[in-house]
C-alpha cells in the first residue's frame, strides 16, 4: 500500500508540473489589438515585452531591450553605446505604452494635415515581444484637443486618432522622447553593495591625504579597515576599533548616487580632469571589475565677500564628477559628502587620557 500511495503521489506532482509547463506555453491572446480604443496599447507591456524601438524626424534613434535578469538596457542607435535608461523616463514610457487609449478618429477635413504634421515631426514606435514577433508600428504625433490629447496613427492606417492617457492631463509625445539626455539614467553610483570586494577613498592635498582609506569586504559585516598613508610622524591620523554598522551605513549609500545632472560639454570635461582631483573614490566588484570616480570641486564664486575674508556661503557646493568620457556628472556636496568620509570616521577612538597626578 505505501509503495501504491507513493506511486500516486509521484504522479499527481508529474500531472502538477505538466500543467504548470502547459500554462506557461500558453499562448498570449493580444485582446488590445482588436478593439479600437485600445489598439494602440499592449496588455500587461512590462511581461509582454522585450523590446521597443523608437524613432524621430531628426535622426535619433532609441532602442530598449529586456534582459535575461528582467531588467532594461537603452541603446543609442545612433551612437551605438549602451546605457542604463532613466527609471523615470522608462517607466512613464511603458506606463503610456499600456495605458494609452483612442478617444476619437481625427474628422475627415483634418486628415490630411494631421497625417502630414505626424510625418514631419512625428516618431515612429515598434513593439516586439519575447519571440522578436512585431506587435505594434505606430507613430506619435504632436499635442491635439487644446493639449490634452496626442495624435497618433497606426502604420498602414489612412485615419489618425486623438489618444490620450487616463487620469492624465496633457500631451503624451513628451513620453516617446528619443532624446540620450532625456532617457539616460542620472545616478552615479546604482549598484548592489553586496557585490562589493573593496572601496577605497583617496585624497589628494596634504591635509586631507592621511585621511583616505581603504576598506576590503570579507562577507556579511566582515571588514578589513586600512588607511591609505599615515602622518608625517609615521603615525594613522587616528587609532581605535572599527565601527562596523558605519561601514555597512556606507556601503549602502553607494547603491544609489544621484547626481544634479549629466554634463554633455567635452571641452569642459578635458578642462577639468587635467587638473588634480580632490578625491578618487575606487571599488572593485565581486566579479573583478573596477571602477574609478574622480572628484572635482567648484568653488562657489560668493564665498568671498570681497575683502579677502571668507563669507557665510559655503567654499565648495557641487562637484564635478567623472567616470569616463560617457559619464561627467555635476553632483551636489550635500548629496556627495556622505562618501567624503574621512579614514577615522568609522573609527571608534581611543578617548584622550588624563593626566597622572
Amino acid at each position: 500500500m505505501k509503495r501504491i500511495g507513493l506511486l500516486a503521489l509521484i504522479l499527481l506532482l508529474l500531472l502538477g508540473l505538466a500543467y504548470w509547463v502547459w500554462q506557461g506555453q500558453e499562448e498570449y491572446k493580444d485582446s488590445f489589438a482588436e478593439v479600437e480604443h485600445t489598439q494602440f496599447a499592449v496588455e500587461n507591456a512590462r511581461e509582454v515585452l522585450h523590446k521597443i524601438f523608437l524613432a524621430d524626424k531628426r535622426g535619433n534613434q532609441a532602442l530598449f531591450e529586456k534582459q535575461d535578469d528582467g531588467s532594461w538596457t537603452y541603446t543609442n542607435q545612433v551612437t551605438g553605446k549602451v546605457f542604463t535608461p532613466s527609471p523615470n523616463a522608462f517607466n512613464n514610457l511603458m506606463e503610456t505604452i499600456e495605458k494609452v487609449r483612442a478617444r476619437n478618429r481625427v474628422p475627415a477635413p483634418s486628415v490630411n494635415s494631421v497625417l502630414k504634421g505626424i510625418g514631419s515631426i512625428g516618431v515612429k514606435v515598434e513593439l516586439y515581444n519575447k519571440r522578436d514577433e512585431k506587435m505594434r508600428t505606430y507613430y506619435i504625433g504632436g499635442p491635439a484637443d487644446a493639449g490634452q490629447a496626442t495624435f497618433a496613427v497606426m502604420e498602414g492606417a489612412e485615419v489618425p486618432y486623438m489618444v490620450y492617457l487616463p487620469k492624465f492631463s496633457g500631451s503624451i509625445d513628451t513620453r516617446y522622447t528619443t532624446r540620450e539626455e532625456a532617457l539616460r539614467d542620472k545616478a552615479m553610483l546604482r549598484l548592489n553593495s553586496k557585490n562589493i570586494r573593496s572601496v577605497e577613498m583617496e585624497y589628494y592635498s596634504p591635509e586631507q591625504r592621511p585621511y583616505s582609506f581603504h576598506i576590503d569586504c570579507n562577507g556579511g559585516e566582515e571588514y578589513e579597515l586600512r588607511p591609505l598613508y599615515q602622518m608625517p610622524n609615521g603615525d594613522n591620523v587616528a587609532k581605535g576599533s572599527v565601527k562596523k554598522e558605519y561601514i555597512t551605513a556606507y556601503l549602502e549609500e553607494m547603491e544609489f548616487m544621484g547626481a544634479e545632472r549629466l554634463i554633455y560639454d567635452a571641452p569642459l570635461r578635458d578642462s577639468i580632469v587635467k587638473t588634480v582631483p580632490f578625491a578618487q573614490m575606487r571599488y572593485e566588484f565581486k566579479d573583478g571589475k573596477k571602477e574609478q570616480l574622480s572628484i572635482y570641486p567648484v568653488i562657489n564664486p560668493s564665498y568671498d565677500r570681497g575683502d579677502g575674508r571668507p563669507g557665510l556661503r559655503e567654499r565648495v557646493i557641487r562637484y564635478f564628477v567623472d567616470r569616463d568620457e560617457d559619464h561627467f556628472y555635476l553632483a551636489q556636496n550635500l548629496v556627495l559628502q556622505k562618501l567624503l568620509r574621512p579614514y577615522d570616521f568609522f573609527l571608534v577612538t581611543e578617548p584622550p587620557q588624563a593626566p597622572q597626578k
